[in-house]
């Protein structure tokens, strides 16, 4: 369930420009897993919870696709010359 918890919040981050703008304030300065624990804080304070490791999972995964990263199942399939 945390985990849908934490896939809510993220979709409503994106969706709502003042929640944006609340996880930027909260995020600014940090690093590491203070930056999971200001997105379970955040969360939290509008009724989603979920673990740093699902905040951490999850901001990393919204990272890799706004620059382009493949994830591992992608990198996998590329390794491996499999077609989809």
């Amino acid at each position: 369930m945390s985990q849908q918890a934490c896939t809510e919040f993220f979709a409503k981050v994106n969706a709502d420009a003042t929640l944006q703008q609340e996880v930027n304030t909260a995020l600014e300065s940090k690093e590491g897993t203070e930056v999971a624990n200001a997105l379970v804080w955040v969360g939290a304070k509008h009724g989603y919870e979920f673990t740093a490791e699902e905040a951490a999972q999850k901001y990393q995964e919204i990272i890799a696709t706004a620059t382009g990263e493949l994830d591992e199942g992608a990198l996998e399939n590329v390794a491996g010359g499999a077609k989809k």
